[in-house]
């Protein structure tokens, strides 16, 4: 059901739909950066605390003409600066919930003039009035996906509601205990790299076309290898990683893209690179070594090629960094993209 103390004023932006998808499937529960100052966003957005009312926000496909796909409720708005004392943005908010049927732009009043924003908007933010018709989309069925919550292990199997002797720990310790697996530490290289970047709340989604998505839309693509593998060896492994382009699956159509790309902005190529069998320990993040790399250059320097060893990306001179690291790294990256 939906809350009774709705704002009267609310906020309309835009997003790339891969991004929104991929924060609905996570939960619901999402932050971004725009680059711009919401003053007067922040000033009705806190009227709105004061009142005990929540202050919707509406999401549009900042990537095609799409109308009202998503709307959500604002848990924060913070007015800050960049590195060149431009006014940046960042706001946070909960309950994503997708529009099954879209609704177009001119559903909402622009507070500024009370006349409808056209359907042609393009200017990445507005402050509107709340549509009276709000609660009825609410309360629409939302977009086929599943969403997923965080379990905590302690969820028992059941027979038609009435709990089993076993749960969802036991499970986990049953098919995940051998983290030297290479399939596996493939997960846990991901899991390293969201911690040290400060997104290992999120859940993973297995359908996304990247691994990790940042607060300000940068999309990682991790990558993982290692010297010794949890099978009996005569010698250490050569040290590769995948790099291939892929076509990018969306779950909520059941369609594939007819263009195959690297889907990220950015790789993070992770190296297990201990060499003693009797001490390699995956879980030790002081075993890993990261390697950095723009997927521009990877494009420019690899084309189509589909896997990468190691020396040969040491030539594309990627940032190399420790766990401790690693979160400056892929910020500089990032800098790096957003200035070229």
């Amino acid at each position: 059901m939906m809350e009774n103390d709705i704002a009267q004023t609310s906020v309309y932006t835009m997003r790339n739909r891969d991004d929104l998808d991929y924060v609905f499937a996570s939960g619901g529960a999402g932050s971004y950066i725009e680059n711009r100052s919401w003053k007067t966003a922040l000033e009705l957005f806190q009227k709105s605390q004061r009142a005990g009312e929540k202050m919707p926000l509406f999401f549009s496909a900042a990537d095609y003409q799409s109308g009202l796909i998503y709307f959500a409720f604002l848990d924060d708005i913070e007015i800050c600066v960049d590195d060149a004392d431009r006014p940046l943005t960042r706001y946070s908010f909960n309950g994503l919930t997708g529009l099954s049927i879209p609704k177009p732009l001119s559903s909402l009043l622009l507070r500024s003039t009370g006349k409808p924003l056209s359907d042609n908007y393009i200017r990445p933010y507005a402050i509107c009035y709340t549509p009276a018709s709000f609660r009825e989309w609410a309360e629409e069925d939302s977009l086929p996906v599943s969403r997923y919550h965080r379990k905590t292990g302690s969820e028992c199997f059941h027979r038609r509601g009435r709990d089993l002797d076993f749960n969802l720990l036991e499970f986990w310790q049953w098919s995940s205990s051998d983290v030297l697996n290479n399939t596996l530490r493939g997960r846990i290289a991901e899991y390293i790299v969201a911690q040290a970047l400060g997104l290992g709340n999120h859940i993973r989604s297995g359908w996304a076309a990247y691994d990790l998505l940042m607060p300000n839309g940068v999309k990682i693509e991790v990558k993982s290898a290692a010297y010794i593998q949890s099978w009996f060896q005569k010698e250490f492994s050569s040290i590769s990683f995948g790099i291939q382009k892929t076509r990018e699956w969306d779950e909520h159509t059941g369609m594939q893209s007819h263009e195959a790309k690297r889907q990220a902005d950015i790789y993070v190529f992770c190296l297990l690179h201990h060499k003693i069998h009797e001490t390699v320990d995956p879980l030790d993040v002081s075993q890993w070594t990261f390697y950095i790399v723009p997927t521009k250059t990877i494009n420019e320097e690899l084309g189509d090629q589909k896997r990468i060893g190691l020396k040969t990306l040491e030539r594309l001179d990627p940032l190399k960094a420790s766990f401790d690291t690693l979160a400056s790294s892929v910020d500089r990256i990032g800098k790096i993209l957003d200035r070229s």
